[in-house]
Formats: C-alpha cells, structure tokens, sequence
C-alpha cells in the first residue's frame, strides 16, 4: 500500500524519547514508524555516543535530523534505501548515520 497519500491527508506524529528503543533481533534501534497509524518515534540516547561532555551540537543535532526524516521517510511509505548517501540508508551505526546525507535520493524523492 502506497502510504504517502495517507500521510499528506492525515496528521502524522513523531515522538522523541532519550530512552533506548529495541526491536526482536537488535540490540537496539534509533527508530521506528507505524505507517499504518502514522506514528513514528526516534531515540536520541545514542545519538550522543561519541562525543564528549561538551558534545558537538551540530553533530548532534544533524544526527537527530536524519534519523527524524528517515522515520518520516518510512510514514510517507519509503523503505530502506541502497543508495549509503540517502537518509532513506539504513543505519546500524552511528557511522552510518553520520555518512549519509539529510536528503532523499533521487529515487525515494520520486516516490514521495
């Protein structure tokens, strides 16, 4: 089902929480969308491993941002992406996330 007619039709929720997120048969998750109830929720706990007390906060706060438009990406019915530059990539660590871009493909913008 093509959920990003639904999501520019109804009202979408994200939630923020510094609690760890798991899923079954990961350690842990930064992420995770409900497209069929439009609800999608990111953990910013680990997003602060790697930096120092004094932690970069734009580091920070671009990894908040992918990781918010990536589960935004998954309510507009977007799947993981192969493309490791796309915020559709998936992320298994913080490297991957820092690596990828804040912008959809060319491919995941087309579906969008």
């Amino acid at each position: 089902m093509d959920y990003s007619k639904k999501l520019r039709n109804t009202q979408s929720l994200l939630g923020v929480t510094n609690e760890d997120l798991f899923t079954p048969g990961m350690n842990f998750i930064f992420g995770q969308a409900m497209p069929r109830t439009g609800i999608a929720v990111i953990s910013i706990n680990r997003l602060r491993y790697g930096l120092d007390v004094n932690f970069v906060r734009d580091l920070f706060l671009d990894r908040v941002s992918k990781e918010a438009f990536h589960e935004l990406g998954h309510l507009m019915g977007l799947r993981h992406c192969p493309d490791p530059n796309c915020v559709m990539h998936f992320s298994n660590t913080l490297g991957d996330t820092d690596s990828k871009s804040t912008q959809f493909c060319k491919r995941c913008s087309s579906k969008i």
